[in-house]
């Protein structure tokens, strides 16, 4: 009897293994999620001591978001990051739209922090405000989160 339990053992692990087997199609079976997509329209210049309308057109496949959960604009100067200025955005119909303000002449970060629909994207953009100073226009970034669209004729 003791000759069979060894074999037994395997057989019966190797049914029990193959009954575990990943289903190929498994991540089908879960909904996907839809990625949000956010068009930040930033003022091309901005003046020290003025406030400026930030507004922000989101979008999943292609549709506009008109429901988000919260929008909001945070800003911030370079030198001063622990001054955030926190801005709720409200839906005006086609965008979100808040207003900030910039007090003096130097770079600023805005990033739009959005929920909306079990997503969470927070796209980042650098701008100038006034006069740069030498140091400034050395800290500059290069945008990097600005979508560069090529077209091709064929």
């Amino acid at each position: 009897m003791n000759k069979w339990k060894i074999p037994g053992l395997v057989i019966l692990s190797t049914i029990l293994l193959s009954a575990c087997s990943v289903n190929s199609n498994a991540d089908q079976l879960y909904k996907q999620p839809k990625p949000l997509s956010a068009h930040v329209m930033l003022p091309e210049t901005i003046k020290p001591q003025s406030t400026q309308v930030l507004e922000v057109h989101v979008m999943q496949e292609n549709k506009t978001v008109d429901d988000a959960k919260s929008v909001q604009f945070k800003v911030w100067k370079t030198d001063a990051p622990e001054k955030v200025q926190v801005a709720n955005a409200h839906y005006n119909g086609s965008m979100y739209t808040a207003k900030a303000t910039f007090e003096e002449d130097g770079i600023y970060y805005i990033k739009t922090d959005i929920n909306a629909r079990g997503e969470h994207i927070l796209p980042t953009y650098q701008v100038a405000v006034g006069k740069l100073s030498k140091e400034d226009l050395r800290s500059l970034q290069p945008a990097e989160n600005e979508t560069h669209h090529h077209h091709s004729h064929h």
